[in-house]
């Protein structure tokens, strides 16, 4: 059937799709292994465009470790565009496969990405197109097993009942001894259930949604997410790779035939974050912090260089201001690529000194934007929340880049912190303001800031899970505040984004929601939903008449302060630290003038 369909992907499909260089695979370092009856054939699916799919890190990472395996081929999928659903349907295309244009449903085992709140939709939009039974309990022995992953593993219950299983933690030594041992149990001829049951037992990071059951009090509150098989465990814990510089990392990365907003060398120099700031549930669940020595970041460089030939290498890491050898790093990169025309680029960058040194160390190397999460203009919520920063050290900052030949700089805020005032709002455009004129002290004319604000969303296993969320209202008022502040202010060139609002709103419902969720995700998905971060896709009323199907409120989930001693729906899943949270909770509410639920 491969061939067959091959030939009617090449005939039906791509004279009629936009842009077709995105189906057609065959790219640069693509691996396409020979498949043989008795391998295991993993297709690893991205739940988003292959414009975002193919540039991600970890899917780089999982594709390179299982192709590495004897008697294992690893594909790669991505959700097809809107366009292409009527084609596909018209000409009974089957979601495929990159390498061998196999269909989805004819491999082993597909395992499907969480990377964000947003894309939960398109997991049914994967399933669908494959012909693969949404309910994990209602699938078929024939179809494949579907493992979930990534950062929403362990807050995964509104989609838990579509997954078979899910793993949790860091996937690159953990995926493969999961697929080694599901090879031996299937030549044992285990069945589905029988699978599950030795995989659940034998691994402490692995979760089967279906041997748990959750109950519910009559106010709606969850009472209890416990397992009902003796081989499940009471609570799941995180796969961690303990050694970087030993882990399997893509040294050749995939070059696309087409755009991709991520066309560069992307190399993870740490991982885990010692700043754990409180909104951050990537500070919170990365953990321990692990680095990449400096010898097999450079390693990396050559090797990606030479084979892809990309002209900027990217530090990627939770806060790569943190990386202790920053510096020795930057210098090394630059006598190794200065002549090479190839820039560096350093995004998430903490505020601190050594920042003040960055822009020095890396002048004469074409420079790339600077990126500063400064997150609040507030020292006294900055305070409360971890992050310490100072705007002495932030304006320092600047000027040392300013000075370098920066020219424009992109700060990151979020609005929607207990006890924000309209003072707090409104010092992120004095700030803006301050940093922009400080270019003008040292060169001829203002910087451009562009200044991109995003809106709370309190997340699982942070210190802020039990927060409720700001209002749609009180987001609308902060906008217009900071809107009408720069436009009757005088002229400067500033540029502020603001994040979409509803979407942060359901953001916050499937951030923290329960299995309840599932029908909802299931019946908006039926009515439309998917690519919900796209702005041309995500429609909100689709959700909201799904919720009021279901009679469920939204703010149930979203805007509700939980209690105490509540049951959050991801305490069995690697949540063994949740009185340490609790009391950083209450620490920040005294702080910033607010109360705690009893």
């Amino acid at each position: 059937m491969t061939d067959s369909l091959a030939r009617k992907i090449s005939a039906r499909f791509l004279p009629y799709v936009h842009n077709p260089a995105q189906y057609i695979g065959g790219e640069i370092n693509q691996i396409k292994k020979t498949s043989h009856p008795d391998d295991t054939r993993v297709a690893l699916a991205f739940p988003d465009t292959y414009a975002i799919g193919s540039s991600h890190l970890g899917l780089a990472i999982l594709y390179t470790a299982l192709n590495r395996m004897d008697k294992v081929v690893a594909e790669r999928v991505f959700c097809p565009w809107t366009d292409a659903t009527d084609i596909m349907r018209r000409f009974s295309i089957p979601l495929f496969s990159w390498e061998s244009r196999r269909p989805v449903r004819e491999f082993d085992i597909l395992g499907i990405s969480l990377q964000h709140e947003l894309s939960l939709s398109n997991v049914l939009y994967l399933l669908d197109l494959a012909g693969i039974t949404f309910r994990a309990e209602e699938r078929h022995e024939a179809e494949p097993l579907v493992i979930g992953g990534g950062p929403l593993a362990d807050s995964c219950e509104p989609v838990a009942d579509f997954f078979d299983l899910v793993i949790l933690g860091d996937g690159e030594e953990s995926l493969p001894a999961v697929i080694n041992a599901y090879r031996r149990l299937r030549r044992e001829k285990a069945n589905r259930r029988e699978i599950l049951l030795h995989l659940a037992e034998e691994f402490a990071f692995v979760y089967v949604p279906r041997f748990y059951h959750c109950s519910y009090s009559s106010d709606g509150r969850l009472i209890a997410c416990e397992p009902v098989e003796p081989a499940a465990a009471p609570r799941i814990q995180r796969a961690i790779v303990q050694d970087l510089d030993s882990a399997i990392f893509p040294a050749a990365g995939i070059v696309p035939y087409t755009d991709t907003p991520h066309d560069r060398i992307s190399i993870e120099i740490m991982r885990g974050c010692p700043q754990r700031c409180a909104f951050c549930h990537a500070g919170h669940t990365k953990g321990p912090v692990r680095y990449r020595s400096i010898e097999k970041i450079l390693e990396i460089a050559r090797q990606s260089y030479c084979a892809t030939g990309y002209d900027t290498i990217s530090l990627l890491s939770l806060s790569t201001g943190d990386y202790p050898q920053l510096m020795p790093l930057l210098q090394q990169l630059y006598r190794e690529f200065a002549g090479r025309h190839v820039g560096i680029s350093l995004p998430s960058l903490r505020v601190d000194k050594q920042l003040q040194e960055v822009p020095s160390q890396i002048s004469d190397v074409r420079r790339e934007g600077l990126t500063v999460a400064v997150e609040t203009a507030s020292g006294r919520i900055r305070q409360a929340i971890g992050k310490h920063i100072t705007d002495a050290d932030l304006l320092a900052s600047m000027q040392s880049a300013f000075a370098a030949g920066w020219r424009k700089v992109k700060l990151y805020f979020m609005l929607g912190f207990p006890g924000e005032t309209e003072d707090d709002i409104i010092a992120i455009y004095d700030l803006a303001r301050r940093i922009s004129d400080l270019r003008g002290e040292i060169a001829a004319g203002p910087a451009a800031v562009n200044v991109a604000i995003s809106w709370l969303v309190p997340k699982p296993h942070t210190p802020l899970q039990w927060l409720g969320q700001r209002s749609l209202e009180y987001f609308q008022q902060a906008k217009n505040l900071l809107i009408d502040k720069v436009k009757f202010s005088s002229k400067m060139p500033l540029t502020l984004k603001f994040h979409h609002m509803e979407r942060s709103m359901l953001e916050g419902v499937l951030a923290r929601g329960d299995r309840r969720l599932s029908q909802v995700i299931e019946i908006a998905y039926a009515h439309g939903a998917r690519f919900d971060c796209w702005n041309e896709c995500f429609d909100y009323n689709r959700y909201l008449e799904a919720f009021k199907f279901c009679k469920i409120d939204p703010d149930f989930y979203a805007r509700r302060e939980r209690l105490a001693d509540e049951v959050l729906p991801w305490d069995h899943l690697a949540a063994d630290n949740r009185d340490h949270l609790w009391q950083r909770y209450q620490r920040i509410m005294q702080m910033l003038g607010g109360k705690t639920p009893g």
